[in-house]
C-alpha cells in the first residue's frame, strides 16, 4: 500500500478533539440516540472515539491506494469525422420523414457498432461549422443533433461538401470520413441518402445506399472497424482504498456522539 497525499499525515502531529454534545444539531438529538440506545460510552471512550476517526480521516486524506502495477491498454488513434449535409434538398420527404432526420436515427444506429472511436460531426449547408470536436460520448452527440436550431440551416441549394473535407483535414488529425448526403464527396465513405429528385437537385447514383432495414448501417460500420487504427498505451493500475477509512471514521463519530453517557 501507498499514499498518494503523503504529507497529509503530518496532521497526525495535531490533537483534534469533538466536542458534539453541546452543540445545536440540525435535527433532533432524540432520534439518534434512540439509534444507539444500547451503546453506552464513559467520557474517556468518547474522547479515543474521536481520535481513532481523527486518524482514520487523516489516513483517508492521505489517499492510500494499493498499486497493481502497469496495464496496457488500447485507444483509437483515427478520428470518424461525419460530414452531415444540411443544404435544402436535405428537407426533402422522399425518406421518411425527412433525408436530414432520417440521417440522424442512422447515426444514432451505427454509433451503437462502432468500437468507441472518436467521432466529430461537421454540419454543412452554405459553410461548414463543427458541431463537436472528437469524442466517443455518442449519447451527448446525438442529443446535440436533435436539438439542433435548424432556423439557420436548409438555405442553400447545395452543400460545399469538399470544403468541410479540406477543413477537417487541416484541424482534425487522422481523419477517416464518412459522408451522409445525396451528393459525392471527393473521397472517404458516401452514404447516399437521396432516393429521387428533389428541390432541381442531382442525386448521384453512387456510394451506400439508404435502407429502411439495417443492412447499409451494418455495410459502414464494418468498413470503419475496420479502417480503425489504435495505439497502445501504459496506466497505472491502482484500486483507491480513502472512501473505506472515511466510512470507518463516520461511524466512529456517530457513535462517540450520541451513544448514551455511561
Amino acid at each position: 500500500m501507498e499514499f498518494l497525499n503523503p504529507e497529509a499525515l503530518i496532521l497526525l502531529l495535531g490533537i483534534f478533539v469533538l466536542f458534539l454534545k453541546n452543540q445545536k444539531l440540525p435535527f433532533k438529538r432524540e432520534i439518534l440516540e434512540k439509534i444507539t440506545t444500547k451503546v453506552k460510552f464513559s467520557k474517556k471512550k468518547r474522547f479515543f472515539l474521536y481520535l481513532i476517526a481523527y486518524i482514520f480521516i487523516v489516513f483517508a486524506l492521505a489517499r492510500p491506494v494499493i498499486n497493481h502495477g502497469y496495464t496496457t491498454i488500447r485507444l483509437p488513434k483515427s478520428n470518424i469525422v461525419v460530414i452531415l449535409d444540411a443544404s435544402a434538398p436535405m428537407k426533402c420527404k422522399d425518406i421518411y420523414p425527412t433525408r436530414f432526420d432520417a440521417a440522424i436515427n442512422k447515426l444514432n444506429k451505427l454509433f451503437k457498432r462502432l468500437n468507441m472511436q472518436n467521432v466529430s460531426v461537421v454540419i454543412v449547408d452554405n459553410e461548414p461549422y463543427l458541431l463537436n470536436p472528437p469524442s466517443s460520448d455518442y449519447d451527448s452527440i446525438i442529443y446535440l443533433l436533435k436539438h439542433i436550431n435548424k432556423t439557420y440551416l436548409f438555405t442553400s441549394p447545395f452543400s460545399n461538401i469538399n470544403e468541410a473535407i479540406n477543413k477537417a483535414e487541416k484541424n482534425i488529425k487522422n481523419p477517416v470520413f464518412l459522408t451522409i448526403s445525396y451528393q459525392k464527396p471527393k473521397k472517404g465513405i458516401f452514404y447516399n441518402v437521396g432516393m429521387k429528385e428533389c428541390l432541381n437537385a442531382t442525386i448521384s447514383d453512387e456510394g451506400i445506399k439508404f435502407t429502411y432495414s439495417d443492412k447499409d448501417i451494418q455495410q459502414i460500420s464494418q468498413i470503419l472497424n475496420k479502417k480503425e487504427k489504435t495505439k497502445k498505451i501504459k496506466i497505472l493500475d491502482k484500486t483507491e482504498l480513502f472512501y473505506y477509512f472515511l466510512i470507518i471514521a463516520l461511524i466512529l463519530i456517530f457513535f462517540a456522539s450520541f451513544g448514551r453517557k455511561k
